[in-house]
């Protein structure tokens, strides 16, 4: 009985993880955060277009790397890329995208990496994050 609860239950996450449109694309306002600072996980299998609008950043830093990470059931996440963005701080309406192709499908994340030249302390306000795993499948 406990053996016929696990495999049904192992299905229905595996049938989960699998579905793709539950976390394919996402957008978010006012994101902020240091270094370090992780967003919400999507599933993709190809390509994907990440936007960054209209930044501020809280010392002055005009730069910020955002790291794509693939995450690893069972071992260290693996990143892919890092992209430094820099035209989203000329104004609210600027706009960085970095776009990553022949992915394989499973879970991904950004974390934010080095702002400026490296300041641990420092924090950016990204007016709005958006992410496409649809523009070039």
């Amino acid at each position: 009985m406990r053996k016929a609860g696990f495999v049904a239950g192992a299905a229905a996450v595996l049938l989960f993880a699998t579905h793709t449109s539950a976390w394919a694309n996402w957008t978010a306002h006012n994101w902020v955060g240091k270094q370090g600072k992780m967003s919400q996980q999507w599933v993709d299998e190809s390509c994907n277009a990440i936007d960054f609008t209209g930044c501020g950043e809280v010392y002055g830093r005009k730069s910020v790397d955002v790291e794509l990470w693939q995450q690893i059931g069972w071992g260290k996440d693996k990143r892919h890329d890092t992209s430094k963005f820099t035209t989203r701080f000329e104004g609210s309406g600027s706009k960085s995208t970095a776009t990553q192709s022949g992915l394989p499908k499973d879970s991904y994340y950004l974390e934010i990496g080095d702002i400026g030249s490296g300041c641990v302390s420092c924090a950016v306000v990204v007016g709005k994050v958006n992410v496409d795993t649809t523009k070039a499948d």
